[in-house]
């Protein structure tokens, strides 16, 4: 097996952890955690966010690195066209690194947002209030599929 192939073998794994992430959360945690109390609630969405946090950036990460390597590999496969060229990869890879950096950028406030109003609280597991950081969230969740549908276009046309 090639290094190149392994490496999107990762690259879509990590997708898979990253997106499949946000829509659990948006399906399954979130309506789980508002059958609770508020105090219950907010435990439930923290303890929660906090294990996933770390693999989810740590998926980030990792999907910039292979995406980089990705797109080079696949540039030197293509020899003749630029990655930007007006080719379906020229035209979709671009939109695609836009909605990832708009998505992670998002995710990024939702974090913020959520450890500033945890600490403003005083507790840990309790910060009711990030309203703004939920919003950012679930139009992240959204992009993520754009992002998708983005590689799809990438490889299939």
């Amino acid at each position: 097996m090639s290094l190149y192939i392994l490496s999107v073998w990762i690259h879509v794994l990590l997708a898979c952890v990253w997106v499949g992430g946000m829509i659990y959360t948006a399906a399954v945690v979130i309506p789980f955690a508002v059958k609770h109390s508020p105090d219950e609630r907010q435990r439930i969405l923290r303890g929660l966010a906090r294990k996933f946090r770390i693999i989810g950036w740590a998926s980030v990460v990792l999907l910039i690195v292979t995406g980089y390597y990705n797109a080079t590999q696949r540039y030197a496969l293509e020899s003749g066209a630029g990655l930007f060229d007006k080719t379906r990869v020229g035209f979709w890879l671009p939109r695609k690194l836009e909605f990832f950096v708009l998505m992670v950028l998002l995710v990024l406030f939702h974090d913020i947002m959520s450890i500033r109003a945890a600490k403003q609280s005083g507790y840990r597991d309790s910060a009711a209030g990030n309203r703004l950081g939920s919003i950012a969230a679930a139009i992240a969740t959204l992009l993520a599929l754009v992002v998708l549908y983005c590689s799809v276009r990438i490889v299939r046309g």
